[in-house]
């Protein structure tokens, strides 16, 4: 059996819904986390690259693009301890931005150049 609604009962039942609806929102926050614990040490100018535990290359100057000794492949841990971004490239021609004072895990690609910027801004120039 079907009951039949006119216009304001429609109406009703939508601004009901609307209201109800309106005041359920809910928002996720995620938990606090400690920032990562690189796996290797890195001191301060420096900028590591970690495999399998042990930094296989270091950098301390800001460089344009130059290719590591030999290409790096993933999994791996790029440290930045630096107060400027670094720009790391992989063998698909793919770039990423590190921020200052950040760890980054590496899970997929091969590494094959790094760039260190002058920059605390995520810019290529």
């Amino acid at each position: 059996m079907m009951a039949v609604v006119g216009s304001r009962g429609v109406m009703a039942v939508l601004a009901s819904t609307l209201l109800l609806l309106g005041g359920a929102t809910a928002t996720a926050q995620a938990e606090p986390t400690d920032p990562p614990t690189p796996a290797a040490p890195c001191a301060y100018p420096s900028v590591c690259f970690v495999k399998d535990g042990e930094v296989v290359y270091t950098y301390d100057q800001v460089t344009p693009w130059q290719y590591l000794p030999a290409p790096l492949p993933a999994p791996l841990q790029v440290i930045n301890t630096r107060h400027e971004t670094i720009w790391i490239g992989d063998t698909k021609g793919g770039a990423q931005c590190i921020q200052p004072e950040s760890i980054f895990d590496k899970w997929l690609d091969t590494l094959e150049s790094v760039r260190i910027d002058d920059s605390a801004e995520c810019e290529l120039l």
